[in-house]
């Protein structure tokens, strides 16, 4: 049986609460016969997580600012400028390694035991595993988030127009040139990296997907950080 090197991956700059949450439900998931993980980050202005990553890293600093509130959280046209940057880094190490897939998992996500394994079994060139914010999800079908369905609520595997943030890919994908830098000319109506990669993507010829079987936590918010802690030792 041939081995299946998955490259789990994200940008880095995160509460340590949050992170060891994420890294706990990485540690965690069930790994198919034959398939093995390694884990980097793009540490960006977060110097005090160093202590806490359990594998490989580098640092990129922008010097951007990011905003949490205890009920919300606020992204800028700075930040969204920048994580390009940091999302190709990414590619660039899992293109160098060798690896067969990129498993891109933003730092405040925890991840349900079998995500990958089902991820892995749909086969699919993109493919990502839903979580819902405040009723939006990482897919949607058109613009710049537009065309939810909540059918996606019941558990499946559903065509979407472009997804992000909890997302396995085939190292083909990139091979072929897809990246996630920005496309000037659709900037002003289209913003955000997984947006752009989405475009690409779409232009390349792959099809993306979201598997709706075990959605992900988003812990974006202290308050759902605190929910989510109290569900799980039984509080709630």
């Amino acid at each position: 049986m041939k081995s299946i090197r998955v490259l789990i991956a994200a940008p880095l700059k995160q509460e340590r609460k949050i992170f060891k949450e994420y890294q706990d439900g990485i540690d965690r998931l069930i790994l198919p016969d034959g398939v093995s993980i390694d884990r980097f980050y793009v540490v960006n202005d977060c110097p005090n997580i160093i202590q806490d990553i359990r594998d490989k890293y580098i640092v990129i600093d922008t010097g951007d600012q990011y905003t949490k509130m205890p009920d919300d959280h606020f992204w800028t046209q700075d930040n969204l400028e920048k994580m390009p940057r940091l999302r190709n880094a990414l590619v660039r190490h899992a293109l160098e390694g060798g690896y067969d897939y990129l498993f891109s998992v933003d730092t405040d996500l925890v991840l349900h035991p079998a995500t990958l394994q089902t991820l892995l079994d749909a086969d699919k060139d993109i493919v990502s595993e839903i979580f819902w914010t405040k009723g939006w999800c990482n897919a949607w079908m058109y613009g710049q988030s537009s065309g939810m369905s909540d059918e996606w609520k019941t558990p499946g595997l559903y065509r979407v127009g472009m997804t992000g943030a909890c997302t396995l890919m085939k190292m083909d994908v990139f091979r072929a040139g897809v990246n996630y830098s920005p496309i000037d000319s659709l900037t002003k109506t289209l913003w955000g990296e997984d947006r752009w990669f989405s475009i690409r993507a779409a232009c390349h010829g792959f099809e993306m997907w979201v598997d709706s079987h075990y959605p992900a936590e988003h812990l974006f918010t202290e308050a759902i950080y605190q929910s989510f802690i109290a569900r799980r030792d039984g509080n709630a």
